[in-house]
C-alpha cells in the first residue's frame, strides 16, 4: 500500500484528536459566535454583504448565506434557510450540540468517550462534511462565473 494512503488510514483511525476536531476550544467558541451572530442577525440579512470576495468580484465565497441560513433556521424558517445555503441547517444543528455540550461537563465526558471509540465514522464525518462544504462552495462559484460570462 503506498506510504500516503498508509498515513491517510492511520490518521482516520486516530482517536486522539477527533474530539477537538469536532468539540476543541476552538469549535466551541465559533459555534457560540456563530450562534449569536445568526441570533442577531435579521433573517434576511442587512441589506449589505460582510463577504469581500463577493464585494469584490461579485462571486459567493464558500460560505455565502450561511449566516443567513442560520437565522432563518433558528426561527423555523428551513425552507428559506435551505435557499440560502444548503449547509446552515447542518452547520446550526452542530453549532447548537456542540454549545450544549460545551455547558454540561457530563455530557462532554461521553461525548468524548463516543467520538474517541468510534474515529474512523467520526473522523470520516469530519472530512466528508468539509469536502462536501468546499465542493458545493467551488460549484455555485463556477456556475456563478459561467453565468457572469454568458452577460457578457
Amino acid at each position: 500500500m503506498p506510504a500516503i494512503a498508509t498515513t491517510f488510514i492511520r490518521k482516520l483511525n486516530s482517536p486522539e484528536k477527533v474530539f477537538r476536531y469536532w468539540q476543541g476550544p476552538w469549535m466551541t467558541c465559533v459555534a457560540w459566535l456563530g450562534l449569536l451572530l445568526a441570533a442577531i442577525t435579521p433573517p434576511h440579512g442587512t441589506g449589505t454583504t460582510v463577504c469581500w470576495l463577493k464585494q469584490c468580484t461579485g462571486i459567493s465565497c464558500l460560505g455565502c448565506g450561511v449566516t443567513r441560513s442560520m437565522s432563518c433556521g433558528l426561527r423555523g424558517m428551513f425552507a428559506e434557510s435551505f435557499s440560502y445555503h444548503p449547509f446552515g441547517l447542518l452547520i446550526l444543528a452542530l453549532f447548537i450540540f456542540t454549545a450544549l455540550v460545551s455547558v454540561a461537563p457530563p455530557l462532554r465526558q461521553r461525548v468524548a468517550t463516543a467520538m474517541q471509540s468510534r474515529p474512523v465514522l467520526f473522523n470520516g464525518l469530519y472530512l466528508a462534511f468539509v469536502i462536501a462544504f468546499v465542493g458545493f462552495g467551488t460549484v455555485r462559484a463556477v456556475i456563478e462565473i459561467i453565468e457572469r460570462a454568458s452577460m457578457l
